[in-house]
């Protein structure tokens, strides 16, 4: 069998490749988590003039990430809400990263003006996020595929202030509404025809069965979903996709916060 991808990796690296690259000044990945695209964004923006901070309100996040980046003195770690006012000055960061957290802030509004607030004229912003409502699995009972896919969307887990699983579909308009950038929308498919460990489909597919523990979704209708994915698998007709999202822009230098 052909070894797993690293699935998340690729989308990394293609989200990272947006921020383009700056010589000298400040990046920032906002809910940088265990410190994974923090590390792409320190190599990809290697000048010894370029400072990098990561963000995250998770202190186990940011000692996860500590360690990942131990090495590189350019970087920096706060632990830090994200749903309010930013811990930076006006106008003082060049490139503002963002993976998969605006969906559970209470105000992505809010967020997108203070990214705004804190760009230098010209600076750069990258949000991206899945999409979750789009994930995609064959299957024969496809009331009971969007049941799941559908659920697992509108999950709000005990850490969210809310959950929305259409945040990548509306990155686009959380950014034009705060006026603050000029910026473009692009998309990218992940897709599976692989059904093992280590592939995104796959794991994700584990990731629903949360829905079943908590009683979200009837056990017997997630063993079902499990089973049939197993089945296609064995047929050689298993498929999973889901669609990534990015807003990548730049501060308007005329625009006023």
């Amino acid at each position: 069998m052909t070894p797993p991808p690293s699935d998340r990796d690729a989308h990394r690296a293609w989200l990272v490749g947006l921020t383009g690259e700056v010589a000298r000044g400040l990046v920032v990945d906002l809910g940088c988590g265990r410190g994974e695209d923090l590390r792409l964004l320190a190599a990809r923006h290697g000048g010894a003039d370029v400072r990098l901070v990561g963000v995250d309100a998770s202190a186990d996040a940011v000692a996860a990430a500590a360690e990942t980046l131990a090495e590189d003195a350019r970087v920096a770690l706060r632990c830090a809400a994200a749903d309010g006012r930013l811990p930076f000055a006006d106008a003082s960061v060049d490139v503002v990263y963002s993976h998969n957290l605006l969906e559970c802030l209470p105000d992505p509004g809010d967020f997108a003006r203070e990214v705004g607030r804190v760009l230098r004229p010209g600076g750069r912003v990258v949000a991206g996020h899945w999409d979750w409502d789009s994930q995609l699995f064959d299957g024969g009972d496809r009331a009971l595929v969007r049941r799941l896919v559908h659920a697992f969307a509108d999950w709000r887990q005990s850490w969210m202030a809310r959950a929305d699983g259409w945040m990548g579909r509306r990155l686009w308009g959380v950014f034009q509404g705060a006026g603050l950038t000029d910026g473009a929308l692009h998309a990218r498919v992940v897709t599976n025809t692989t059904y093992a460990p280590g592939w995104m489909g796959y794991e994700n597919a584990r990731a629903l069965g949360a829905l079943s523990r908590r009683g979200l979704v009837p056990a017997e209708e997630y063993a079902r979903f499990l089973a049939e994915q197993a089945a296609l698998a064995a047929e050689g007709r298993y498929c999973y996709a889901i669609t990534g999202f990015a807003y990548a822009g730049r501060r308007a230098a005329a625009s006023a916060v």
